[in-house]
């Protein structure tokens, strides 16, 4: 943690927040992690669909998707800011040098695959366009696209940072109390 800039009671607040130990069960495993990873994935993708149902429809149903995805996906993005230990919440003086390697990798990853998602859209509506589909036809895929674009150069860090997030080692007071014999510290 960098000394230049003081930490606010903000700052400390959130660190302390990102760093709540009794959430880390939840997120102890791989395993878990990745669950946790693709339940908020489908959340994000109820909660999209739902709101570009309800632009495309005049029925509050789409709505009512969106706000229990809602109800889902604070928690859910929750438990991905514990589990990266507030990687992209924090601010930069917070974190030490591996973190701040850690935050640049995960947003090179996801910029380098948000590109490839952004020219395949771009060819996609390019090659609808020479193929003679009038543009009124292609109005909604577009403006349904740019929703999902913008919750995945949004979202796309924190999946990817959680899912490179490794295994913590044992602490040794279990190890200790799972053996019987004190660990040789």
């Amino acid at each position: 943690m960098s000394t230049s800039t003081p930490a606010t009671r903000y700052d400390k607040w959130l660190l302390k927040t990102m760093n709540d130990q009794r959430v880390k069960r939840y997120h102890a495993t791989r395993g878990a992690r990745r669950r946790i990873v693709a339940a908020h994935i489908a959340v994000t993708a109820a909660g999209l669909a739902g709101m570009v149902a309800s632009y495309l429809t005049s029925s509050p149903w789409p709505l009512v998707v969106l706000l229990i995805a809602l109800v889902a996906w604070i928690p859910l993005t929750g438990m991905l800011n514990s589990m990266t230990r507030g990687l992209l919440e924090l601010r930069s003086h917070l974190l030490d040098e591996r973190q701040l390697a850690e935050r640049g990798t995960a947003h090179a990853t996801a910029h380098r695959i948000l590109f490839w998602l952004l020219t395949a859209e771009l060819l996609g509506f390019w090659v609808a366009g020479v193929g003679y589909v009038p543009m009124a036809d292609l109005a909604v895929p577009l403006a349904a696209s740019l929703p999902l674009l913008w919750a995945l150069h949004r979202l796309l860090p924190l999946w990817i940072a959680a899912l490179r997030v490794r295994d913590e080692p044992e602490d040794d007071e279990w190890d200790e109390a799972a053996t019987g014999a004190p660990s040789a510290a």
